[in-house]
């Protein structure tokens, strides 16, 4: 007998320990329903905490944006130079946290209902 044998009987009689109460009928029927009402409602605090979490990250990351798109380069002639002036670095910048704050701001909402 090896260690891993010993290890293999070990975790095989965990498994079975922990199986024995859902063999019974009614107590898998009351396991079943604890976790579809943990399902139904979520942890508020965590979902907030996780929000926040995330658009923390999100302000983090978007201080660096506008170093990351300056180094874009930008035509000089023609109708794209025209429209040039929208794409400045602190423009990019902008619209990409808008749009990680407006993702927040969907997400976020149907997560805590």
């Amino acid at each position: 007998m090896t260690m891993e044998d010993a290890f293999d009987q070990r975790l095989k009689a965990a498994f079975a320990q922990a199986a024995e109460p859902l063999e019974r009928d009614a107590e898998a029927d009351a396991f079943v329903e604890k976790v579809k009402h943990k399902l139904e409602n979520p942890d508020r605090k965590r979902v907030l905490m996780l929000g926040g979490a995330g658009s923390t990250g999100s302000a983090i990351a978007g201080s660096q944006l506008e170093g990351l798109f300056s180094n874009i380069s930008m035509p000089t002639e023609g109708a794209a130079a025209s429209l040039a002036f929208l794409a400045t670095p602190e423009a990019l910048a902008a619209a990409a946290m808008a749009m990680a704050v407006g993702t927040v701001a969907l997400v976020l909402p149907r997560r805590i209902a």
